[in-house]
């Protein structure tokens, strides 16, 4: 007796509620939310309504069932989201509160919308992750379920509402030990539980997005550097050999820990530098004469990266884009025969990292452009005025030798083409001056590298 009293009392305080949520956005005259999940373009939505399916207080209407309500009432599907009054008149006769509708933002994300009855119209859109197939990932159809786990949020708190209002006296006559299945457990319905759930998936999203944010690559390398500039009436050439010197990078995407559609998005720099010297012999006197000179080359360059991987892909494949930066100085210690040279240019490249056999081995690629350059030192010597322009590329592998740390190994190189037009100031030994004029000057800096990455 006392149990169906209980059960009496749950009916009650649920119909009371579904009346209470007449003036909500979503109400329908059924205790759960009917929701549409239209079909992703391309895709499959399977894994956003498998998502869906753990939320208390939904039902999932299969989309093909949509189409046919669609149909029966002779409007065309594939353009009754584009018609607010068309579709108010469908979700309505359906007893559709949500639809749930997604277009493609790009190749790495859906825009996702929340259309509710209500207006028929959408009320809430976001982005949410998606593969090179166009299906949803796992990552983008767990922040689809955090972000309607929120826009919901008003639903659990009126029947809680309702539940507070029943008398303790009659609460009281449960029985603790009562495993019954048709009993409701009040607290399940609590907001506040409700909100804290939120909270604890919205921090797993941003546990998620902290990982493979930041990479650290440091290497040792081993330099060459050929330079030549030519004439009708000149030539110079300089060939420095194999020297040492070290690479250091950095690249980071921090925005993504606070804003989930700022994950692709970061930064990068980086250094070269290449230490070596030079022994110059003078023969224009009656002897010999020598002079040592230091040389350094080193090149900085930073900017704006962009990735198509994501964290929450688990996926060890990586495709990058960039756009920056470079500064490329080889300066030399005062001498009359090899002078210094230093380029600034806008760089474009893309970098790949594909793994291979095993997770732990991978290919790295990459390649860059430099579409604009000038020089900012020695312009004067070849010309009166110069266009530049160059392309690079890379090739190496990687292995993963810890969690988190790599290493690494690889060949890469870099080519600049300048034309000059006029004549350039004379340089070398008074004796015998070099001079151009028209020239065309082409710099190529090669060489190999072995080091360690650490990814955080």
């Amino acid at each position: 007796m006392v149990d169906l009293k209980i059960r009496w009392i749950v009916a009650t305080l649920v119909a009371a509620a579904v009346v209470l949520s007449g003036s909500s956005a979503f109400a329908d005259d059924d205790d759960l939310l009917r929701v549409v999940v239209v079909d992703i373009p391309d895709g499959d939505n399977r894994i956003v309504a498998d998502e869906l399916s753990h939320i208390e207080g939904l039902e999932l209407m299969p989309y093909d069932d949509f189409i046919d309500e669609v149909q029966s009432r002779a409007f065309n599907p594939d353009t009754i989201l584009d018609n607010s009054s068309d579709l108010s008149w469908v979700m309505d006769g359906s007893n559709i509160g949500l639809i749930i509708n997604f277009e493609v933002e790009d190749d790495q994300a859906y825009r996702v919308d929340f259309i509710t009855e209500e207006d028929a119209s959408s009320e809430h859109d976001f982005l949410a992750d998606r593969n090179a197939e166009g299906a949803v990932v796992r990552g983008g159809a767990a922040i689809i379920r955090l972000e309607l786990e929120q826009f919901l949020g008003e639903r659990p708190q009126i029947v809680a509402e309702a539940l507070a209002q029943a008398d303790p006296a009659q609460q009281d006559d449960v029985d603790d030990d009562d495993d019954d299945a048709d009993a409701v457990d009040p607290g399940s319905l609590d907001p506040e539980a409700m909100r804290q759930a939120a909270a604890e998936d919205e921090e797993a999203m941003r546990e998620m997005l902290s990982r493979d944010w930041l990479w650290l690559r440091a290497h040792g390398r081993l330099f060459q550097k050929d330079f030549s500039a030519a004439a009708r009436e000149a030539v110079y050439t300089h060939k420095s050999g194999g020297f040492p010197g070290y690479e250091l990078e950095v690249e980071a995407f921090p925005l993504g820990m606070n804003n989930p559609d700022m994950a692709d998005t970061g930064f990068y720099a980086s250094l070269n530098h290449g230490l070596y010297g030079l022994t110059i012999v003078d023969e224009t006197g009656d002897e010999p004469e020598e002079q040592d000179a230091s040389v350094n080359n080193v090149t900085l360059e930073a900017g704006a990266v962009y990735r198509l991987d994501s964290p929450l892909d688990q996926d060890n494949r990586q495709l990058r884009f960039r756009i920056g930066g470079r500064y490329e100085a080889f300066s030399v210690e005062d001498n009359p025969e090899v002078p210094s040279t230093a380029v600034a240019s806008l760089v474009l490249g893309t970098r790949l990292v594909l793994p291979l056999l095993t997770d732990e081995l991978a290919l790295t690629a990459g390649a860059d452009i430099a579409p604009l350059a000038f020089f900012t030192t020695g312009e004067e010597l070849f010309g009166e005025q110069s266009f530049s322009y160059g392309f690079g590329a890379e090739l190496g592998a990687i292995y993963e030798v810890m969690d988190g740390g790599f290493l690494s190994g690889g060949y890469t190189f870099r080519m600049m083409r300048s034309d000059f037009d006029g004549a350039g100031e004379p340089f070398g030994h008074e004796a015998h001056p070099v001079s151009f004029e028209d020239s065309e000057v082409f710099d190529l800096n090669q060489g190999l590298r072995l080091g360690f990455i650490y990814q955080y």
